[in-house]
């Protein structure tokens, strides 16, 4: 296995080189690219992908047909939000305005804690309680800021409390670190994404989590690694906890925990993204040869780019992919073309099904429903279909393979 220093190199080309890099949504359905070897995950405005949006994108339909498709959402009007969801909600931003998001204000924060510890250090040295009791006061006044750090403390005392039967005290610390957890990018990752597996070309990969413990599932797959497969993983849980999916090697040799410190970005690469330093997890990536023979887990890295990107690097073969936000279309054409889905021929309903029907009546409707809304995205839709996916090949850097 080659030493990551070999790798490091790469990875600071693909993250900072200068204007080659993602392009920028601008607008519903526009972009403007800054480079044309750029990555590009297109999201359409809520109005281009309501019923109601059909007159502002100049669909050529009958007033029939609108009727048609008003006919199935007639019944769904706006529903008033229940007393748990504005609760969540309301819980939701007051976890956000707790703690410190991450970005250059976060690693700020950390670097004048750390300025801090070495005064407290100085002080415990010099044995001035005063001063010493004033820095640590100061230092757990700022150390509640940091949601990662709050995580780490809140699960130890949470397993401490658990662990001597003092049930009310988890519970407590468990809605500490629910809160810390829930604003922290890397638990975040959950749903569909898209990157380019080099000549397999691009692929959609579908984050989960078990506990703290996230999965890349292939959608859609190839010859190597096919749909169905776990692409990579990274045990993000801060404690001294070890699990590995599908090894059959010892935990403690396959350990994804060890922490790394962040990628610290040039003058001109962190005003591009808007950050000065990208946190990165260990994982393990998996590969294979044709037919998923002989597949192993290698020694990997999952970068966090921001909300809308991630990579995930496989160390030993200096391969990085770059992950974006599919839109809906794109999703359903990749989906159709792998044979993912699989829907059953639409059916003409003159008005939705009641909401205690029998299940196979429901699927019947959501069916009908996905084939009308696939028919009417592919009769607007102009150009090449993964047009919002797209890289340029003018270029003698390769940045998403």
């Amino acid at each position: 296995m080659k030493p990551f220093i070999q790798f490091k190199p790469l990875l600071f080309i693909l993250l900072a080189a200068s204007s080659n890099a993602f392009c920028a949504v601008k607008g519903p359905g526009r972009s403007i690219s800054s480079s044309k070897s750029s990555l590009h995950v297109s999201s359409y405005s809520s109005d281009e992908m309501s019923p109601e949006g059909d007159h502002l994108r100049g669909r050529k339909s009958g007033n029939s047909d609108v009727n048609a498709r008003h006919i199935e959402f007639a019944d769904l009007g706006s529903l008033e939000q229940s007393l748990e969801r504005k609760q969540r909600i309301q819980q939701e931003q007051e976890d956000k305005q707790r703690f410190v998001s991450y970005g250059d204000d976060l690693w700020n924060m950390r670097e004048f804690m750390g300025k801090l510890s070495r005064k407290l250090l100085k002080s415990i040295n010099h044995g001035d309680r005063e001063k010493e009791e004033e820095i640590r006061k100061e230092l757990r006044q700022i150390e509640h800021q940091d949601p990662d750090l709050v995580y780490k403390v809140e699960l130890e005392k949470l397993h401490k409390a658990s662990s001597e039967g003092r049930e009310n005290d988890a519970r407590r610390h468990s809605m500490v670190a629910s809160a810390a957890r829930s604003v922290l990018p890397q638990f975040n990752l959950d749903g569909l994404w898209v990157g380019k597996y080099g000549q397999h070309g691009y692929e959609m990969i579908n984050v989960t989590y078990q506990g703290d413990l996230l999965i890349a599932y292939k959608v859609t797959g190839d010859k190597n690694v096919p749909r169905g497969e776990i692409t990579f993983q990274v045990d993000l849980n801060p404690l001294e906890r070890k699990i590995v999916v599908g090894s059959t090697e010892d935990p403690s040799s396959t350990s994804t925990v060890e922490q790394l410190q962040p990628i610290s970005l040039t003058e001109k690469a962190a005003k591009k993204w808007g950050t000065t330093q990208l946190p990165r997890h260990k994982g393990l990536g998996q590969v294979a040869e044709a037919g998923f023979e002989k597949n192993q887990w290698m020694e990997g890295q999952l970068i966090i780019i921001g909300e809308e990107y991630f990579s995930f690097a496989w160390v030993p073969i200096e391969q990085q992919i770059f992950f974006g936000r599919p839109s809906p279309e794109l999703a359903l054409k990749m989906l159709r073309e792998s044979g993912v889905t699989s829907i059953a021929p639409a059916k003409s309903w003159q008005k939705p099904p009641e909401m205690d029907a029998s299940v196979h009546v429901l699927k019947e409707y959501i069916h009908s429903c996905l084939e009308k809304t696939t028919e009417a995205e592919e009769e607007d839709f102009n150009g090449d279909p993964f047009s919002c996916i797209w890289t340029g090949d003018d270029t003698e850097e390769c940045y998403f393979q």
